[in-house]
């Protein structure tokens, strides 16, 4: 009795074996399929990630060549560049990409990939499946904030700032005395993290250590600092950390080939100077991108203006664009 208890026992046990292992490849199957439709899935987000970000580099005004023959028949540079590295990215160019510009700062890619077929899913009656995935990118917006490094100098703008004359590669020059009564005894030296020379000298060679926004009070530093042997020597050791640059600022446009972390590239503020006497109280208008000449000294301090990406800073949507930048962006 006992044994034929035994033998009925073991059928039952290959029985429910059987069942379970049916169950567990169901399963497998299942999971491989849902791990190849999320691989596609992350491929097409990537693709369009990748194009929004072109397209937004685009929407400044910059000229696109070398559009993918699909795509030349976009609207604009932006949306030409943006679908051409979709169909690089191997996203086909039909009725499933479809690239807009929200607004004048944002574009968006939006890509469908159809009839992507199921492995094992067609034992149960599946076909195929679609995947799809939008980005949108923001242009490079003008920077609001500056969290730190910022050179102790400031650039006279008369409020409300708009700088839209000073091109890429126009001179400057700071640390002369302002001529005409706008600021007497002043020479556009700013007191940040402190105040006399030894600070100043400290500021110019490292940057300062506070974070500054636009709307923010900057006072200025008054006396002819630039003869004191610190801000002289201060200055000197900048300089010469600077990555020697040749003739950065004799073309019109920006200088070519400007290394991330070059000491030479600094982010200043523009304040209105009027009715300034001595040490006062002034308010950031916005934040220019300056390239020192190696050659300033540091009772003159010449660069000239450039558009680039600032290091260490916040952008804004209301600061005026004077050519401290953030690069685009993925908004969603």
């Amino acid at each position: 009795m006992i044994k034929g208890l035994a033998k009925y026992s073991k059928g039952q046990v290959l029985v429910l074996y059987l069942g379970i292992v049916a169950v567990l490849l169901g399963a497998t199957a299942l999971c491989t399929d849902v791990a190849v439709m999320y691989m596609n899935s992350i491929q097409v987000q990537k693709a369009v990630d990748t194009a929004a970000i072109v397209g937004a580099n685009y929407l400044t005004g910059l000229s696109f060549s070398g559009a993918a023959s699909a795509c030349a028949g976009q609207s604009d540079d932006a949306k030409k560049a943006a679908c051409t590295y979709a169909s690089n990215n191997g996203l086909a160019v039909d009725g499933n990409l479809t690239i807009t510009e929200p607004t004048s700062s944002t574009i968006q890619v939006t890509a469908q990939r159809t009839n992507l077929p199921y492995f094992f899913g067609k034992a149960i009656g599946l076909s195929t499946y679609s995947v799809s995935a939008t980005a949108t990118g923001q242009a490079a917006q003008p920077v609001g904030t500056v969290k730190n490094g910022m050179f102790p100098v400031a650039l006279q703008c008369t409020a409300p700032c708009n700088l839209s004359l000073l091109d890429p590669g126009q001179t400057v020059t700071f640390g002369s005395k302002f001529v005409g009564g706008l600021a007497p005894g002043n020479w556009q030296f700013l007191a940040i993290d402190g105040t006399g020379d030894s600070n100043l000298a400290s500021r110019i060679d490292f940057g300062a250590v506070s974070s500054f926004k636009i709307g923010d009070s900057i006072s200025s530093e008054p006396g002819n600092k630039g003869n004191s042997g610190p801000v002289k020597s201060g200055l000197a050791d900048r300089l010469s950390r600077c990555a020697s640059i040749a003739d950065p600022c004799s073309n019109s446009g920006n200088p070519k080939n400007i290394p991330g972390g070059d000491a030479c590239l600094v982010v200043i503020p523009a304040v209105d100077y009027h009715g300034c006497t001595g040490r006062c109280t002034m308010t950031i208008e916005g934040f220019a991108l300056i390239y020192l000449e190696q050659s300033s000294i540091s009772t003159r301090i010449d660069g000239c203006f450039v558009q680039a990406v600032a290091a260490d800073t916040v952008t804004s949507s209301t600061a005026p664009n004077l050519g401290a930048v953030m690069p685009p962006s993925i908004i969603r």
